[in-house]
Order: structure tokens, then sequence, then C-alpha cells
């Protein structure tokens, strides 16, 4: 990832992310006035985010299996991130200097979750992850990249399309579960384990198993009344 993005706690300090994809520079996220997470908009950022999510799974050490679930986390960070921005705030800073370090920072959070399961992995991620580096780069740095998705995967893309109108109706989803398996999704969009979720939650993980089953059958019907699953 490049080019900066200025902290509103911040504001004088400045930070740019290095793209790991050799001598190119991070896709734009070109987008202008409020960012409304609809179909076309997204869809729009696709190749955005393929960038992205190739550079964290090809970056040291190199996890390219990772790229397709790593290109969906991406995708929900847009969703999730994307409306907060401000495009009237008095640092002047554009949509793309603001999401580019929330979704690498997702990205890179997600590959370290694979890589604790591999303890020399794990190492060798701390010791070569140089992504990030101070500098005093203007904010309204002109990006002027262009990139092309070597492999669009058209059936995958009408997936994770499908994929974020569920994200988006996730608030009105989220209604039809109690209190308890609120919770329990709240741990599995973390990607806790059931043992880790029994442990958080002091539930047994047979109980934890029976609650994330009912979450799934609840959403999953829910889903299919606002015509989002089969």
């Amino acid at each position: 990832m490049c080019d900066i993005w200025i902290s509103p706690k911040v504001e004088d300090e400045q930070m740019t992310l290095r793209c790991q994809l050799g001598n190119v520079k991070c896709p734009s996220y070109k987008h202008h006035g409020t960012f409304q997470p609809d179909n076309k908009t997204v869809k729009s950022l696709l190749p955005d985010l393929n960038h992205c999510a190739v550079c964290i799974a090809h970056a040291a050490p190199r996890r390219p299996d990772l790229h397709e679930d790593l290109f969906q986390v991406a995708a929900l960070t847009l969703i999730e991130k994307g409306p907060q921005f401000n495009p009237s705030h008095k640092s002047g800073a554009g949509f793309g200097s603001f999401i580019r370090p929330r979704i690498c920072g997702s990205l890179m959070d997600r590959k370290k979750k694979e890589l604790t399961h591999n303890t020399r992995e794990r190492l060798n991620f701390d010791s070569q992850w140089h992504l990030f580096k101070n500098t005093a780069t203007e904010v309204n740095q002109n990006i002027g990249w262009v990139w092309e998705v070597q492999d669009p995967h058209a059936e995958f893309e009408d997936e994770l399309v499908r994929d974020l109108s569920f994200a988006s109706a996730l608030p009105t989803l989220l209604k039809v579960l109690t209190p308890r398996e609120r919770e329990i999704f709240d741990c599995i969009r973390e990607d806790q384990r059931n043992s880790e979720i029994a442990e958080v939650l002091n539930l047994s993980e047979s109980r934890v198993s029976q609650l994330v089953s009912q979450v799934t059958l609840k959403l999953t019907e829910a889903a299919r009344k606002l015509g989002l699953a089969d």
C-alpha cells in the first residue's frame, strides 16, 4: 500500500504505505464525496481491492493461497469503513488516503492470524514485514496509477457481490439474533474458534457449537427473506 493518510487524532504525523509488488504504486481508490457501499460503487473498486489482496498475500512470507480470503476481507473493510469518510475534513485528505491504511491494516491482521498457526512463519513475518515508513509526502499527491486485474475471476466476483449485499443488510439481519447469539456472531467475525469463544463467554464448547448452528440457521433464513440467499 502507498500514499499517505493523516490521522484525525495526530494531524501532524504523516505515514506512507509501500506496496510489496515491485515498482508500482498503490491503487488510488478513486471516489469523490460521501461513500455509499452500493453494488455499483463497490464493483468499480474491485480491481483496487484485488491489488491490495495480492500485495499482502505475496509479501514476505508469501502466502498466495490466502488471496481470495484477503480479497473478501478487503471488500468487507471497504463496506464497513468507507461510510466513515468525511470529504469535508479539514485535512483535505481524499478517499484513497483515508481507506488505504484501513484496508491494509485489516489485511495484515488477517494474515498474521493465519501465520500464528506456524511459529516459524510468524517469526519471519515479524522480522521481514516493512510496509510502513515515515515520510513528508504531500497529502494530495497525484497517484496516476492504473492496475489491471490479471485474472478477473468472474464467478468469484459474482459471489463476492452477493457477500457485499449481505454485509450491507447486516444490521437488519442481526435483529433476528438474541443478545447471546449476537455475542457468538461477533466472536465468529473475529475468527475465533469454538474453544476460544467458549473461554471468552464462559460456555462449554458443546453449547458454543449449538449457538453457532443457531446463528447460522437464523441468518440464513433471514437472508432468504431478503432475497440474499437461495
